[in-house]
């Protein structure tokens, strides 16, 4: 990417370090590091960049689940590696895109406008924080969707998963659907109806009848979990995917309709004021 201040350095002739082979294709992916705004994932990414980061085998539990995302957040496609240590011993080398990405996890951090709240009651071993904002592959890799030698991040379009690992389903929500972005058979009506409560239509295909929809109704007495993610637009201004917010844990209050089914979810947490804001002038329009 054009954008990459590296590739601006060295075009000017004032980069120190020389090029590495892949340091191009890396550059373009710095721009999906913009939103990292929680202190624990910035600072397990800054560890896994620096000059002497530990191997992926020696990582905490914790530290290789964050390892997982900055990996699928830099290939998502698998990048061609047959592991994870693989890939990142490959970021040894990239000297230049380290030191970037380095330089943006600080400036972001800098920057960031929400407190993170931890996930709790079953989910404290996932890395993902409440009111943070992630993008797919972060999200995928956080809930161990997303494997090496399974399916890549790139190829999910779809707006809801179930992760097995983690016993929870993953709804990704988009506020403003875009026609271009989302045929009419796909526009649900997704919005907050209250700090604590959020209007959500599941896919077409589910009926209260459905093992999909089942469990969204039995979810609590069956011990499983709902994790609602939203994001105002598809994209950024720049063309970029928009990342998405967690929300946090939700609960099944009630629903009407069937395929799709209009369902009421209880969040565990108040929607943040900002994102309320435009919720609610979405359920008005």
């Amino acid at each position: 990417s054009s954008n990459s201040w590296t590739l601006v350095l060295r075009r000017a002739g004032l980069a120190t370090e020389p090029s590495s082979p892949g340091e191009e294709a890396l550059l373009k992916r710095v721009h999906a590091f913009l939103h990292v705004d929680d202190p624990q994932r910035v600072q397990a990414y800054v560890n896994l960049l620096s000059d002497d980061a530990p191997p992926y085998e020696e990582l905490g539990q914790a530290d290789q689940a964050y390892a997982r995302m900055l990996f699928f957040n830099l290939w998502d496609n698998g990048g061609g590696f047959g592991s994870f240590a693989e890939g990142l011993a490959a970021l040894r080398p990239q000297r230049a895109l380290r030191d970037e990405l380095r330089q943006v996890l600080s400036y972001v951090i800098g920057h960031a406008d929400h407190v993170p709240l931890p996930l709790s009651d079953g989910l404290s071993a996932v890395p993902l924080k409440v009111h943070s904002s992630y993008n797919r592959s972060e999200i995928l890799a956080a809930l161990g969707i997303a494997r090496l030698g399974g399916q890549m991040p790139r190829s999910f379009t779809q707006g809801v998963q179930w992760a097995e690992e983690f016993q929870t389903d993953t709804l990704l929500v988009t506020l403003e659907k875009d026609e271009k972005d989302f045929s009419p058979t796909v526009r649900y009506k997704d919005y907050a109806v209250s700090p604590h409560l959020f209007h959500w239509e599941s896919q077409n295909a589910v009926s209260p009848g459905s093992p999909t929809g089942t469990r969204y109704q039995q979810h609590a007495r069956r011990g499983s979990h709902v994790l609602l993610f939203v994001r105002r637009y598809s994209h950024t201004d720049t063309g970029k995917p928009q990342p998405w917010m967690l929300l946090g844990p939700a609960t099944y209050v009630e629903h009407t309709g069937s395929k799709p089914m209009a369902i009421t979810w209880h969040l565990d947490h108040p929607v943040p004021a900002d994102v309320w804001s435009y919720s609610a002038a979405i359920q008005a329009s």
